[in-house]
């Protein structure tokens, strides 16, 4: 079995991703960058790239040249697309060591399932999001409805958050999770750049607001004003028909 020399491990920016990292880093002693938003391979070096001052700023990062390899590098979530006709499985270069090392004596204490909506919104490639302007935890009812239409998760701002309207873990922005879908649905969020730094790479954004200066109309791809009490029940109820479901 020949063996290997690798520049990176990649591992997914999500909980047990950046735990996993954590423990590469802190057993190893290897380099770590993320979460990144993309990476390359150039003259031999990783070079990893971040959005940084709230998403205004993109840097680019690699590891000095005498850094232990390989480099630990967490990938947001959808930033590269599956290759088309691939097999799913992966080649193995190398058999794994008689020794099992530093993970050796590590053990699983305990578990706890977390909700489907939670656990998949950081890999949903369609998300909705409520904000403030949803009003209450009863308020989030519609957008779940919509989210299921769409076969996607539901998210929420710090404010919805706060607000005890929705978990903690469902919330999107620069304290909470960062998200790359394809579509992102943002109902009554104001679009702070707080809550943006956490979607702006979404593919497309449809911002559904009573307030015509929102400022989320300035970056969305489709800017709906009116009451999304009143949108969201209709948009559910075409998306389902032209499904025929």
């Amino acid at each position: 079995m020949r063996e290997i020399d690798p520049l990176a491990v990649l591992a997914p920016a999500t909980p047990n991703g950046r735990d996993l990292g954590a423990a590469l880093v802190g057993l190893l002693g290897l380099p770590a960058f993320g979460p990144v938003r993309a990476i390359r391979i150039e003259a031999g070096h990783v070079r990893s790239e971040q959005a940084t001052l709230h998403g205004s700023v993109i840097t680019v990062s690699q590891p000095v040249d005498d850094a232990p390899r390989p480099a630990v590098v967490l990938v947001l979530a959808n930033t590269f697309a599956p290759r088309e006709g691939g097999s799913g499985a992966a080649a193995v270069t190398a058999a794994p060591s008689a020794d099992p090392g530093p993970f050796g004596a590590a053990t699983v204490v305990e578990s706890h399932p977390a909700e489907a909506a939670v656990a998949n919104l950081e890999e949903a490639t369609v998300i909705v999001a409520g904000g403030r302007g949803v009003g209450s935890a009863e308020g989030f009812a519609p957008l779940h409805e919509l989210a299921a239409a769409l076969g996607g998760a539901v998210g929420a701002s710090r404010a919805a958050a706060d607000a005890g309207w929705v978990p903690y873990q469902l919330q999107i922005g620069q304290t909470g999770k960062v998200v790359k879908p394809a579509l992102y649905v943002g109902c009554g969020i104001s679009g702070a750049i707080q809550h943006r730094v956490g979607m702006q790479t979404a593919e497309n954004v449809l911002a559904i607001n009573k307030d015509p200066d929102a400022p989320i109309g300035e970056f969305a791809d489709l800017f709906v004003v009116g009451d999304l009490f009143t949108i969201v029940p209709k948009l559910t109820a075409e998306i389902r028909r032209r499904k025929g479901t």
